[in-house]
Parts: C-alpha cells; sequence; structure tokens
C-alpha cells in the first residue's frame, strides 16, 4: 500500500494536467456545436478543409457532425489521442522510473519482491487511470447533454467515453513492455510521443488503404466513432483483441522485470 500511495503522489500532478486538457477540448468543441448544428454550410465547409484520411481516423467521416452523437464521435476522436499519450507515458513510467532518477538500488534492497513493487505501480496507474475516466465521464456528460438540449444519447456517450479507457490500457500494456526491453531511457515523452503516433499514422496509412490487416496493428481503429454509432456497441473482435495486448504484454512485462538486470548507481 506504501508503494501504490508514493507512485500515486509521484503522478497525481500529470493526472491533473491532462484531465484538465481532455475537459477543455471536450468543453471547447461543445460550445460551437450549436453553431454548427444550425449552419450545415459552414460545417460542411469547415470539414471540406480536413484529408479525408484525417477524418476517418478521427472518426467522423461517416457521421453527421450536425447531430450530437456525431459531433461527439469528433471529439472523442482527440480526447482519445490526449488519453493515450497519458496511457503510454504511465506504462513507460511505471518499471523505468527508478533507473532513470537512479533510486532503483534502494527501492529493490527493500524485503519486497520485484512482483509486489510492479503490481503495486500497476494497481496505481489503474487508479489514476480509472479515477480520470470518472472525471471526464462527470464532468462533460452535462455539457453534452446542454448542447443537445437533453437529447443526448447515453449509451452512445457512455461507448465514446468507456473507449478512451479501452485504448489507454492497450498503450500502459505497450508502454511497460518496452520499458522493459529498452536497456537505457533517459526521457519518456519523446518516445511516448513516438509510439503513439506511430500508431496514429498506421491508422491514417489504413484509411488511406482500407486494408483490414493494417486494422489488427492500431487501437485507434478498434473504437471508431461512426463504427459505435451504428451498432450501437464495440465490435467483440477488437475489444478482445485490446483487452488481449493489455494482459499478453503486461505479463511478458512483469515476467521480464522479474529476471532483469538493473544496474545499481
Amino acid at each position: 500500500m506504501n508503494i501504490v500511495r508514493q507512485e500515486f503522489k509521484m503522478t497525481y500532478k500529470s493526472l491533473i494536467y491532462y484531465t484538465i486538457g481532455m475537459l477543455a477540448t471536450g468543453y471547447i468543441f461543445l460550445i460551437f456545436f450549436k453553431s454548427f448544428a444550425q449552419d450545415t454550410e459552414m460545417l460542411n465547409k469547415l470539414l471540406s478543409n480536413f484529408p479525408p484520411e484525417f477524418k476517418a481516423a478521427f472518426g467522423f467521416a461517416d457521421v453527421n457532425l450536425s447531430e450530437i452523437s456525431g459531433y461527439l464521435s469528433f471529439i472523442f476522436g482527440y480526447i482519445v489521442l490526449f488519453g493515450a499519450v497519458y496511457g503510454m507515458k504511465l506504462g513507460i513510467s511505471i518499471l523505468s522510473e527508478e533507473t532513470r532518477v537512479k533510486t532503483a538500488d534502494f527501492l529493490l534492497s527493500k524485503p519486497v519482491k520485484r512482483l509486489h513493487v510492479a503490481s503495486s505501480k500497476l494497481a496505481a496507474i489503474f487508479i489514476c487511470l480509472i479515477l480520470q475516466n470518472v472525471l471526464l465521464y462527470a464532468l462533460i456528460l452535462p455539457a453534452a447533454s446542454a448542447a443537445a438540449d437533453g437529447d443526448l444519447n447515453i449509451k452512445i456517450y457512455s461507448l465514446f467515453s468507456f473507449s478512451v479507457f479501452l485504448v489507454q490500457i492497450f498503450f500502459v500494456g505497450t508502454g511497460m513492455l518496452i520499458s522493459v526491453l529498452v536497456k537505457k531511457l533517459k526521457s519518456v515523452m519523446p518516445l511516448t510521443l513516438a509510439v503513439v503516433f506511430m500508431f496514429f499514422i498506421i491508422e491514417l496509412i489504413n484509411q488511406s488503404l482500407l486494408d483490414e490487416k493494417l486494422t489488427y496493428l492500431t487501437p485507434f481503429s478498434y473504437f471508431k466513432g461512426s463504427d459505435i454509432i451504428s451498432a450501437t456497441g464495440y465490435d467483440p473482435k477488437y475489444l478482445a483483441i485490446d483487452i488481449a495486448v493489455f494482459i499478453v504484454f503486461t505479463l511478458l512485462s512483469l515476467m521480464i522485470y522479474r529476471k532483469k538486470d538493473i544496474r545499481a548507481v
């Protein structure tokens, strides 16, 4: 419990910053919804400036942005991207932080097994992600309902909101595996941004080539807004892949971390 508490203390500031940024994104876009809904011509003119691949990657190529469900698809495309960066940052940091700040020998010399250390850190990450997603759901919901004049499909909204968490756990598992495979990691953010945008670029390429094989490679394809609206749910296939990636990558990370030779300072 002490490790969980300490880990949360070390990460709560970034939790606040990212959550505020994601909330601000939702609020700012929702402010303009009624103007866009009333002026379809202006909306179409604005959207014509975006390439088709970009619109598809953010889940608003095949939706009606003059309707609140389609507009939320557009908004959550950005929120998911921010959430992915945060999840990746947490995943890479969890097992590499002590090595980077040169406190690994202090922590691992304590009478605590490595798996206990890693599982405690993972628990702290889940506390951060759950807290963040509860706040996002609860605080964006009133703004979305007000923008829709009360005509909001709560199930669609809930599916959009929960997809942020599902994408985040994909990147947490991926980040953990990368952190135990990289021998020397000086900074988290450059690697975090590189990996997240690599997956996003794969999604852009996928939208250009329309190759189903590429769809399996990036979580940005798993929970597309247009698919959620049409099916009123997630595709079970992609949901299973997302959860499987997190579980498998996390278990592999713990196995490697357990036997990894960590140099003393």
